[in-house]
């Protein structure tokens, strides 16, 4: 096993791990429960990924480097017509009162 990415947050580490298994790299998620027994922060205790073939670890790296320096994709917020509250560009519905958010159409 070869790790190749290491963090703290459990959350954004399988989010990573989802994104190369999707990009055909198989992976293996290792300390993914154990990280939080502790307060003090033990960066060996961190949950990780790991792929298991050598040729994997370049993919998978340059995978990772190229999701996490990746710009976000941000819309312009908009205004519900219902309730006026404002509402982030990716809600297809108003937070506050359920309303569709305008010029959407059903697929």
């Amino acid at each position: 096993m070869h790790e190749v990415y290491r963090n703290w947050d459990s959350a954004r580490v399988g989010l990573l791990n989802g994104v190369l298994q999707s990009s055909g790299i198989p992976t293996i998620l290792r300390n993914w429960t154990g990280s939080n027994i502790t307060e003090i922060p033990i960066p060996a205790m961190f949950p990780n990924i790991c792929v298991m073939n050598a040729e994997d670890i370049e993919p998978a790296r340059e995978l990772i480097k190229a999701y996490l320096e990746a710009p976000a994709i941000r819309g312009p917020e908009w205004t519900c017509p219902a309730c006026g509250e404002t509402n982030e560009a990716n809600f297809t519905e108003c937070w506050a009162c359920q309303t569709e958010q305008p010029g959407l159409t059903n697929s």
